[in-house]
């Protein structure tokens, strides 16, 4: 490595550290009594409710109701003509993995391999992300991050997104393996260099390793199970939930043949399984219903990809899912684009799906979907304060602005490095 080669990689390296925390003051566990008085109350459980008040006492929703009695010393928000959400929670996400897509000392969201399901994301996790207050101030309060790559990528796990470092932040682990399912169509663009035979062979392939490392894995399962004196392989304990229908396997397929094949996949091993990407949702909408699989739709927008496809299908297939009587959730992955979570709720609105269940796709069903129903994704009351106001609709690009945020009993600091930057520019 030439000296030139070495200042330029310190230099990379000192701008990636700088722009990698953010300045932000994470809250203090509450304590105390707070009322929200006069909202408009969206539960997503018992509908909307007009001109309530809300009752939190430090981290729990104590009471819901009109009218309700300010208890002494409580800390009083006069939210009259404003809404009251549950937070938002995002599915299958690199927040706080990647902070700079074009610096590589800032991605740590890939392992080297095709199966590495021993990988957490949340080791990697940078909870002083410059990232995360820009996301957050649109009203997104929990994230799932995962790792990407191909084959069987790791472990996913639930992240709240006002804390000091990972352990601060971290949830619930282990939530989830995810999977790349191997391709089935074949790549006509200029791009692709190899033929359309040898293509399919590679998709045959790969099929092929799948389901002989899946063969290996229930093998290792099996002999465990028998004999606790079994070397440990550190892989393929990691899989033993997922054999055991202990932890969802979220295999990400979009392609109709993907989509098909990864139920089928998941029939005849007998594990749980979640469908996450599901483009093309809308063409196996029989199957999907008949076994009752979770779908984390992450297609909201988009051209189509196929010629013949109506120029909004990618906006309609939420309304085909929730008139199909199938739940699912709405999801963006990556870092900052996650943001736009609330706003892809929204166009689903606007394509013919109810408002209830497109609030239901970015708070309830993430929170099922996760486990956490228990805790998140509706108010309710003994449930987790975490909370968003909003002067406007969540969902409006116009009216929507989240003024006021706590998270599992804690206020959060709602600027970001955007609004910083708009208020310098404002004063030029």
């Amino acid at each position: 490595m030439t000296l030139k080669h070495l200042i330029t990689g310190l230099v990379i390296a000192t701008v990636a550290f700088k722009l990698t925390a953010n300045d932000m003051v994470p809250g203090k566990q509450a304590n105390t009594t707070t009322l929200i008085k006069n909202a408009t109350v969206h539960t997503v459980s018992q509908g909307v409710l007009t001109q309530t008040d809300v009752l939190i006492t430090k981290s729990t929703i104590s009471k819901i109701g009109k009218n309700l009695p300010s208890p002494e010393g409580a800390e009083i928000i006069d939210a009259t003509g404003k809404h009251l959400y549950p937070g938002l929670i995002a599915l299958t996400t690199t927040l706080g993995l990647v902070e700079i897509g074009a610096v590589r000392a800032t991605r740590d969201a890939q392992e080297v391999g095709r199966a590495t399901p021993e990988v957490k994301a949340h080791v990697a996790y940078n909870a002083d992300s410059e990232i995360i207050p820009t996301v957050r101030s649109n009203g997104i309060t929990y994230v799932e991050i995962a790792p990407t790559g191909n084959g069987i990528t790791g472990q996913g796990s639930v992240m709240q997104l006002d804390s000091w470092n990972w352990q601060d932040g971290l949830v619930k682990a282990g939530v989830s393996m995810h999977m790349q399912w191997p391709n089935t169509g074949i790549n006509k663009s200029f791009w692709e260099q190899r033929s359309p035979t040898k293509q399919k062979e590679d998709n045959d392939k790969a099929q092929k390793q799948l389901e002989e490392l899946f063969e290996k894995i229930k093998a290792y399962a099996k002999a465990r199970k028998s004999d606790s004196n079994t070397a440990i392989d550190v892989r393929w304990e990691a899989m033993r939930p997922i054999i055991d229908g202990l932890t969802p396997l979220f295999i990400h397929a979009n392609d109709y043949r993907q989509i098909v094949q990864a139920i089928n996949f998941g029939n005849q091993h007998k594990i749980k399984i979640v469908l996450v990407g599901a483009r093309d949702a809308a063409m196996a909408l029989d199957l999907i219903k008949s076994t009752q699989t979770p779908i984390i739709f992450t297609a909201p927008w988009g051209q189509p990809a196929r010629s013949d496809d109506g120029y909004n299908v990618a906006y309609t297939t939420p309304s085909l899912l929730e008139t199909n009587q199938i739940p699912y959730a709405l999801a963006i992955e990556g870092d900052w684009n996650v943001r736009d979570l609330p706003f892809a709720a929204g166009q689903s609105v606007a394509h013919g799906t109810s408002k209830a269940m497109a609030l239901r796709s970015v708070t309830l069903e993430p929170a099922r979907i996760l486990g956490l129903e228990q805790q998140l994704g509706s108010i309710e009351e003994n449930k987790q304060a975490t909370l968003i106001l909003s002067k406007g609709d969540i969902f409006d690009h116009l009216s929507h602005s989240v003024e006021w945020m706590m998270i599992n009993g804690r206020i959060v600091d709602l600027n970001n490095r955007h609004k910083q930057l708009y208020e310098k520019y404002s004063n030029k």
